[in-house]
């Protein structure tokens, strides 16, 4: 069994009462998990497996070929956009999908799970949502080792003046 705190970047219905969920440690990276009883509302789990949300989860690792168990999932915060602001919304489930789909399995990235979370506070407030995720962007592409150059012109190798906002470091 481990435990450990989770964003919920994926969720899938199962059956009529199970659901697959894909979350997202700072100790374990993504993790694939078959959460029995996750569509009951009273259920285990209750709210906690809301996308976004963040959870102290309880889990049994599997085999490499099948799915974890998520026998236990607490909720500690949900993403909560300001009013109705849509851009907010849909912002928080571009970082979802990056998450999940640019990261492998059981491959831990402490900073990334940071940012994301911290992409998901600033998201929460009301603003601009392009310089929160430009940056999320940024510090993705470098931790996963795909970072473009960006401080230098690549034909000439001219440096460039760079915004303090979106910088990556």
């Amino acid at each position: 069994m481990e435990k450990t705190e989770a964003m919920v970047i994926r969720v899938a219905d199962f059956s009529e009462t199970s659901r697959v969920v894909t979350l997202f440690s700072r100790e374990f990276g993504k993790i694939a998990a078959m959460a029995k009883g996750g569509r009951r509302l009273k259920g285990p789990f209750e709210a906690a497996l809301d996308l976004l949300a963040t959870c102290q989860i309880v889990f049994l690792r599997k085999s490499s070929a099948t799915l974890d168990l998520l026998t236990e999932a607490k909720l500690i915060s949900r993403f909560r956009p300001p009013g109705r602001n849509l851009h907010s919304l849909y912002a928080g489930y571009y970082v979802a999908e990056l998450l999940s789909g640019l990261t492998e399995d059981y491959d831990p990235y402490p900073v990334l799970y940071d940012q994301a979370t911290l992409a998901l506070q600033r998201l929460a407030e009301d603003g601009d949502v392009r310089p929160v995720l430009l940056r999320f962007e940024m510090v993705l592409l470098r931790e996963i080792g795909q970072m473009p150059v960006v401080d230098r012109c690549v034909s000439c190798d001219v440096l460039v003046n760079s915004d303090p906002q979106t910088d990556p470091q």
